[in-house]
């Protein structure tokens, strides 16, 4: 099985545990900005509301 697999890939010649690795990465990155972009969104109202008192 580990050789059709590894015949599989040499062919077309893309890794699925490589993509997979490199899925997982881009996801941690997106998640990590969306909670860059919240926190920056919360300090933005926190800001506002302040004026407005």
């Amino acid at each position: 099985m580990a050789q059709l697999t590894n015949i599989r890939e040499s062919i077309s010649g893309v890794s699925l545990d490589e993509e997979t690795t490199k899925m997982i990465e881009m996801q941690k990155a997106y998640e990590a900005s969306a909670r860059m972009i919240r926190v920056a969104d919360e300090m933005l109202e926190t800001v506002l509301s302040l004026k407005r008192m």
